[in-house]
């Protein structure tokens, strides 16, 4: 899976921003140039080795992903592993529940 790729195509579709249909309830995809960047500020590799977080909810929750692809929610502020909220299988599974942007 590539992950810049698989975000792009989300955005191009109009998948930038909004409501969740689950918890978080909102939605933040951040732009993929920028992913490095912000992994790097909130220490993904320090507190969650081997997820990538790839947006948020616009407050204290992350949108990660692990090596398998499988998305998660995550607290930005008491990171751990232990706190980590399954919410879909894939990134393509998880536009059915994702509002798009008009």
């Amino acid at each position: 899976m590539n992950l810049e790729i698989a975000i792009q195509e989300l955005r191009e579709e109009g998948f930038v921003e909004g409501e969740l249909s689950i918890d978080p309830l909102w939605y933040i995809i951040w732009e993929p140039e920028n992913l490095e960047e912000y992994n790097k500020d909130y220490k993904l590799a320090e507190y969650l080795p081997g997820y990538i977080a790839f947006g948020s909810n616009g407050g204290n929750e992350l949108l990660v992903v692990d090596g398998s692809g499988t998305v998660y929610t995550v607290p930005a502020i008491g990171m751990e592993l232990r706190y980590a909220n399954k919410i879909a299988e894939s990134i393509s599974d998880l536009k059915q529940y994702m509002e798009k942007n008009t």
